[in-house]
C-alpha cells in the first residue's frame, strides 16, 4: 500500500522554529514508529537502500520572525504529512496515526497537539493512498490515461546526488531513472527498463519551467535545491510501453518523492 498521511498539528504555545523543519519531522516520524514497533524503527534506521517513506517540513500561515525562522501561534492549525511505500509500514502508520488525535508529539523542543489525522485526498490534496500494483495495471497493463505531455510541481527544494556533487536541474534522464530504481527496489514489481535511459535521453525534454532555488538549513549542513513546476514532453511519435512507464512513474513521485533527502523533507513533488 502506498500511504500519504497529512497530520495537522497546534502549539501549545507561541513558539519558534527554523524554516527548515524536515529534520525535526524526521526525528518524530522515528519516535512515533518506536513506540509502535521499535524493531521496524531500528530497521528502517540502519538500512542503507532506498528508503520507504518521506516526510515533508511543517507548512502553514507562519508568523514573521527573524530571517531563517517562523513563528508558530497556538490558535493557528499546521501541517507536514508522512508518506509510506510498503505495506509493512503503511500498517504500523494506520496503526499509530489512528487514534493519535487529541495527543501531544514535539517538535524541535516544542509541543504540540495532533488535531487531526487525514489519510484520503477529499481531505487534503496531499493526503491519499494507492498501491504499487494498481499503478502498474493503470499504465502497463490497460493502458490508461497515458499523456505525452506531463506537468511536475516540485514543492519542496530538489536535488539529485551525482557522486560527490549535487544537481540542480530537473533532468529528465535522471528524474526519472531514480524515481524507477526506487520503484524496482520497494514496488516488488519488475519492469523491463532495458532501454528506459535511452528512450529517456532521445525523447523526454523539458518543454516548459519555472524555477527557483531553495536553501535549506540543516543544522550543520545547508543544501541549495529548485521548487516550481516543469513540463516534460515526450517527442516519439507514438504511444510506447516507455511512455506508459513514465506515466506510472510520474504518478509515482507523489508518494516516492525525488532525488536525494526526501526523509528530510526534501523533494516533495507531485504530478499536475
Amino acid at each position: 500500500m502506498l500511504l500519504s498521511a497529512v497530520i495537522e498539528i497546534s502549539p501549545l504555545k507561541q513558539c519558534v522554529l527554523p524554516t527548515s523543519t524536515g529534520n525535526y519531522i524526521h526525528g518524530l516520524f522515528f519516535n512515533l514508529l518506536r513506540a509502535c514497533d521499535a524493531d521496524l524503527a531500528i530497521k528502517l534506521h540502519e538500512d542503507n537502500r532506498a528508503k520507504p517513506f518521506t516526510v515533508s517540513p511543517l507548512h502553514g500561515n507562519f508568523s514573521p520572525v527573524a530571517r531563517g525562522h517562523n513563528g508558530l501561534d497556538p490558535d493557528k492549525k499546521y501541517w507536514f504529512r508522512f508518506t509510506s511505500l510498503n505495506e509493512e509500514l503503511s500498517s504500523k502508520l494506520m496503526t499509530f496515526l489512528s487514534g493519535s488525535r487529541g495527543k501531544t508529539c514535539v517538535i524541535g523542543d516544542n509541543e504540540m497537539i495532533i488535531q487531526d489525522v487525514i489519510l484520503d485526498s477529499a481531505g487534503h490534496s496531499w493526503a491519499g493512498s494507492s498501491a504499487h500494483k494498481r499503478l502498474y495495471d493503470k499504465y502497463i497493463i490497460r493502458q490508461e490515461g497515458i499523456c505525452k505531455n506531463i506537468s511536475i510541481s516540485f514543492f519542496t527544494p530538489t536535488t539529485f546526488k551525482q557522486e560527490d556533487n549535487y544537481l540542480l536541474l530537473p533532468i529528465p534522464r535522471i528524474l526519472f531513472h531514480t524515481t524507477l530504481e526506487k520503484w524496482d527496489t520497494l514496488s516488488g514489481i519488475s519492469i523491463d527498463r532495458k532501454d528506459f535511459l535511452s528512450w529517456l535521453e532521445e525523447n523526454c525534454m523539458v518543454s516548459r519551467y519555472e524555477l527557483k532555488t531553495r536553501m535549506w538549513n540543516f543544522d550543520k549542513y545547508k543544501y541549495a535545491g529548485f521548487v516550481g513546476e516543469v513540463e516534460f514532453t515526450d517527442t516519439s511519435k507514438s504511444d510506447s510501453f516507455y511512455r506508459a512507464l513514465w506515466n506510472l512513474l510520474a504518478d509515482y513521485i507523489f508518494w516516492s518523492g525525488v532525488g536525494a533527502k526526501t526523509t528530510m523533507g526534501m523533494g516533495i513533488a507531485r504530478r499536475l
